[in-house]
């Protein structure tokens, strides 16, 4: 654990820390368990993050311009004791930026030993900066986690008189979109990366998402009740959880999984154990996942058998707000779009989320050679019945990075 060397600053005096294009705004020595929940986040019940139990941190916040349209609003959180000498560095879940730095993700880091860094990736509020702010999509991206990092290596040598030994990101979700990002573009920024719920390829993911929901309401008809999801996933189960020899409750290869959902389909009145023939496509069209129409291309990963306990959230009476705001903001920039009245075109409408502009959000280069080179380690991990994020994507990353770099030189640097 850390002892403050005799030369070392205080965290008033960070104040005066010089950092390219940066400002400090904000330094205070916070002492143990007394820093204050922001509103409805409370002392740890009903899941929210708690913020008593803390011990005693130097918090600084700064704000990045590295550009004239940037305004990257960051935190760095350096325990005052017991600095385990390590960097941890934390994203933001989704499309960013709505409740600003992540505070709980802060408290969990400094928690454990950890000096560590988020940021708001370049805006605050809902996603509309999209429109017109070019800068702020590179921003957010992946110029925002760069900067963050940038800013706590500094902070950090100047508070301790020393660098980080180690800088960890663990991220999920849209927070997998700066952890994946720096490993392919800031090989030197962190040392391991671990990256959960592969969000990142997120000009397909969005369309991933939307084409549940479209599946599911096609019309009226093609609309599945959460009622039915049980026998649905029995039924998947029937087909496929001894497959491997145990009956557990479990598809352990569902990739390999051949289910047709025909299998529960009412051959007598509608109820909640059959399926009738127009959910029967629709739950076939989430299996096989978004495909172009007219040349038959795989978009994005399918959801998989054992998943259906999961589509809720995204067959439900309205698609998830990313997949709606992403088209709304990044791809159509029409802030008036309703997926009601203009579905998504799965051929022509994939090339505008794909503009170039946009490719900034995405992190899927698979060329890893110069994390690799200087012993970068990644973990990638996924649930095979995600359905916020279906575990395929992750699988392709994989293979492509083989591909790109070897299968000898991933095998130690990359699961």
């Amino acid at each position: 654990a850390y002892i403050p060397a005799a030369g070392a600053a205080t965290c008033e005096s960070l104040s005066s820390v010089s950092i390219p294009n940066t400002t400090i705004t904000q330094t205070e020595l916070v002492a143990a368990g007394a820093f204050p929940a922001p509103p409805g986040r409370g002392g740890g019940e009903g899941g929210r993050p708690r913020f008593d139990d803390l011990p005693a941190f130097c918090r600084v916040a700064a704000t990045a311009r590295p550009t004239s349209d940037s305004e990257i609003k960051i935190e760095v959180w350096m325990p005052a004791v017991d600095w385990n000498g390590k960097l941890r560095g934390t994203g933001n879940g989704g499309l960013g930026g709505g409740a600003g730095v992540g505070v709980g993700a802060l408290a969990a880091g400094v928690r454990g030993g950890y000096a560590t860094v988020g940021t708001n990736t370049g805006h605050d509020g809902d996603a509309s900066y999209a429109l017109n702010h070019p800068e702020k999509i590179i921003d957010f991206g992946y110029r925002s986690a760069h900067e963050m990092t940038v800013t706590a290596k500094a902070l950090i040598t100047a508070f301790y008189t020393i660098g980080p030994r180690l800088s960890y990101m663990a991220e999920c979700g849209g927070g997998s979109i700066a952890a994946l990002g720096e490993a392919q573009r800031y090989p030197a920024d962190y040392d391991a990366i671990a990256a959960g719920g592969f969000g990142a390829d997120l000009t397909h993911h969005t369309a991933g998402q939307m084409w549940i929901w479209q599946a599911t309401h096609k019309d009226a008809a093609s609309y599945i009740p959460p009622e039915k999801y049980p026998a649905l996933h029995q039924a998947a189960l029937d087909k496929c959880d001894a497959a491997d020899g145990v009956k557990d409750g479990v598809i352990s290869d569902p990739a390999h999984c051949n289910f047709d959902p025909v299998v529960i389909q009412c051959k007598g009145p509608d109820g909640p154990n059959c399926l009738t023939a127009p959910q029967v496509e629709a739950a076939r069209k989430i299996y096989a996942g978004p495909k172009n129409p007219r040349t038959g291309k795989q978009v994005f990963s399918p959801l998989y058998p054992g998943s259906e306990l999961g589509w809720a959230q995204l067959a439900g009476p309205r698609p998830l707000g990313i997949a709606t705001d992403f088209f709304k903001y990044f791809a159509f920039k029409d802030p008036n779009w309703d997926y009601n009245t203009r579905p998504i075109n799965f051929d022509s409408d994939i090339d505008l989320a794909n503009k170039p502009e946009n490719l900034a959000v995405d992190a899927i280069d698979p060329d890893l050679r110069k994390f690799i080179a200087r012993g970068g380690k990644l973990l990638l991990f996924n649930g095979w019945n995600d359905t916020s994020i279906p575990p395929g994507v992750a699988v392709d990353y994989y293979k492509n990075v083989l591909a790109k770099t070897g299968a000898t030189r991933v095998a130690s640097n990359m699961r």
